[in-house]
């Protein structure tokens, strides 16, 4: 994860997804002091993230050097 001086680059938070979880779990995190909620909600995006990109992953294009030469970006 990141640490304190490197925080995490998004775009602005405009959008709300809720997550329905235990209420021992809600009362822990309610107790959590203000840095490890930021820690928590960092890696919640995290996970967002890295779920979405392994959805859209496609072997072909490590696979077949066709589809990697049209497929694959500048970087």
């Amino acid at each position: 994860m990141t640490n304190n001086a490197e925080r995490l680059e998004t775009d602005k938070l405009t959008e709300e997804f809720t997550l329905r979880i235990p209420a021992v779990t809600k009362i822990g995190i309610d107790k959590l002091p203000k840095h490890f909620k930021r820690r928590l909600n960092e890696r919640i995006l995290i996970t967002i993230a890295q779920t979405i990109h392994e959805a859209a992953f496609d072997p072909r294009r490590y696979l077949v050097e066709e589809y990697f030469q049209t497929k694959t970006d500048a970087r």
